[in-house]
């Protein structure tokens, strides 16, 4: 049985770094395999309007476009056992990670954290009432939930990795039950050859921009720590096949699961619409244990990422401090059920900053450093990371030019791509400039507070 991780944000000895792809896969896949991605998959047919298979494209699209871009950056983990946050110094400068994208980083993984347990509450609160509990208040149920997944959550890497591995095949097993119920039902609307037909959707461009726009934001909200999940691991192909490969089949799953309920009633919760499908009570408690399982993977990781993020802010907190004061915050989020309602506005605001960050990130080490990090230099707040005041002013401007470009461009010319595409852009532009500026004697002091 694991015990609780030792280890904050200093690198991982390369002895154990023995995480191979079948597990990093199964924590991507698992994670992905929760409550909010069925909800996207179902709002990309009730709400954005597409056919189910259209649907499935959208996500698989945006979801490729983000781990594309993603898994080089998270193989820092993988080369150097480092958490994200501390390889961000590289880029942002040693201030610039702890404070800017560290706080954005734990503001996103505590939203993503209160999605999740107010879906599966809403979804507990659907079937509880099928099975005639009569009706659970949200709220309470939403707190509840949530004070479990930080209990867990706070005991580090080994002991997700092993709840995650227990959990898939139960999760997998109960998306079967779902689809098994669609399927075999005797209402109509479920029937097959309709839902995949989808009639009462017609694929728009707008429609699949927007949903191209949401998958990919959503995830890129994950470029500060997605090397938290490789650090563990030996290899880049290990990287590779465990993360890019595992998010886009997950997503595949979950946008046909939600969409398909979607397309059939116009529900955007797949838990609530199967209510109308079984009066079994033993096929619904085992529906609302999907939920509780399903959940506990995407929560403990969210706060888990979270709590990595604080500490790289607040070293002196340590792992498990920072990862329970950032569960108390993620609880308290998930008394507030407009995270759920309006969560496409949500995400497509928390990837305003994501995206443009990412391109950023790729353009510096990717691009320009080649993957090559001074490890002792990361923790050295007077070393060549320092740049200006510890903080790389050319970087900060860049995603600050991805942000405007995000936000000034509408759904339909896949704002998601320009802003990733400006931030990286911008500020490989003002790296060519500076390194043009070497020519002239007594630049370089200067050069150092720039970029």
């Amino acid at each position: 049985m694991p015990g609780v991780e030792t280890f904050g944000v200093e690198p991982i000895p390369p002895e154990l770094r023995t995480v191979r792809w079948r597990d990093l896969f199964a924590i991507n896949f698992t994670f992905f395999l929760n409550p909010v991605m069925y909800l996207l998959g179902a709002l990309a047919v009730a709400a954005s309007g597409l056919p189910l298979w259209w649907a499935v494209a959208a996500m698989a699209t945006g979801q490729a476009l983000a781990y594309a871009v993603m898994v080089p950056i998270g193989q820092v983990g993988s080369d150097y056992g480092l958490p994200g946050q501390v390889a961000l110094r590289a880029t942002l400068g040693f201030w610039g990670a702890r404070l800017l994208s560290s706080p954005y980083r734990v503001v996103a993984a505590t939203y993503w954290f209160a999605a999740q347990a107010l879906t599966g509450a809403l979804g507990i609160q659907a079937i509880v009432q099928a099975m005639g509990g009569g009706h659970v208040r949200l709220v309470p149920l939403a707190l509840a939930l949530a004070a479990f997944h930080a209990a867990l959550a706070v005991l580090g890497f080994d002991v997700m990795r092993y709840v995650l591995r227990v959990v898939l095949p139960l999760s997998l097993g109960f998306t079967g039950v779902l689809i098994a119920l669609y399927v075999n039902t005797s209402d109509p609307r479920y029937a097959v050859g309709r839902v995949f037909h989808s009639p009462d959707q017609h694929l728009t461009w707008a429609g699949f921009a927007s949903v191209v726009t949401v998958v990919a934001g959503a995830s890129f909200t994950f470029v500060a720590n997605v090397a938290d999940f490789c650090r563990y691991t030996p290899t880049r192909r290990d990287v590779r096949i465990g993360l890019f490969g595992s998010a886009v089949a997950a997503v595949t799953v979950t946008t046909f699961v939600g969409g398909y309920a979607a397309a059939a009633t116009g529900e955007t919760n797949p838990f609530v619409a199967v209510t109308d499908l079984t009066g079994s009570r033993l096929l619904l408690a085992a529906l609302l244990a999907a939920i509780v399982v399903q959940t506990i993977a995407a929560n403990i990781t969210n706060a888990y990422t979270a709590g990595l993020s604080l500490v790289n802010a607040w070293p002196g907190l340590g792992r498990f401090r920072a990862t329970v004061l950032v569960a108390a915050a993620a609880i308290a989020l998930s008394g507030f059920p407009d995270f759920v309602t309006h969560a496409q506005r949500w995400i497509v605001d928390l990837g305003n900053v994501a995206a443009p960050l990412a391109g950023v990130v790729f353009a510096d080490y990717v691009i320009r450093k080649r993957r090559r990090i001074d490890v002792p230099s990361l923790f050295d707040r007077n070393g060549p990371y320092r740049y200006a005041s510890g903080v790389n002013i050319a970087a900060v401007v860049a995603v600050a030019g991805g942000v405007a470009v995000y936000y000034a461009l509408p759904h339909p010319w896949l704002k998601v791509a320009w802003g990733l595409a400006a931030g990286g852009a911008v500020y490989l532009a003002l790296a060519a400039g500076a390194r043009a500026l070497l020519v002239h004697d007594g630049v370089r002091p200067a050069l150092k507070k720039v970029i």
